[in-house]
């Protein structure tokens, strides 16, 4: 297994950047995620933001321990107990009864296929250092 592969498979959230359906604007949302196959899953509530963006913009960036891709996302609504399952599987049972309990039809599963690296995301130390000079 990559070591790419280990560090999604361990990771418990990750940075996702969609692009705002009206404003274009880049938005930026911390999430919990499965991963399986090279495929990122995870469960929107229905009123988020994040998800009808990517539904509008498929193309994303994920950001996963300082480590950048890019990605395409759609929704899998059809895959919703898969999703389901592969979180409970990460995060145990009574965590994903707890956070993403109640009613089913309230979630939407979203699957990012992840592409290429784009690298690594310069830490705010750095930025700051930058700006300054």
């Amino acid at each position: 297994m990559a070591t790419s592969e280990i560090m999604l498979e361990e990771t418990p959230y990750l940075n996702l950047t969609t692009r705002g359906r009206k404003t274009r604007l880049k938005h930026d949302v911390e999430l919990w995620f499965a991963f399986e196959n090279y495929r990122l899953y995870f469960l929107a509530h229905e009123s988020s933001h994040w998800w009808k963006n990517i539904a509008k913009t498929p193309r994303v960036e994920v950001e996963v321990s300082e480590i950048l891709f890019e990605g395409t996302g759609r929704l899998v609504q059809d895959k919703l107990d898969h999703v389901f399952e592969l979180f409970r599987r990460k995060y145990g049972p009574d965590r994903v009864e707890r956070w993403y309990g109640g009613s089913r039809s309230e979630r939407r599963a979203v699957e990012i296929e992840l592409g290429r690296v784009l690298g690594k995301r310069p830490s705010s130390k750095n930025q700051l250092l930058e700006i300054s000079i």
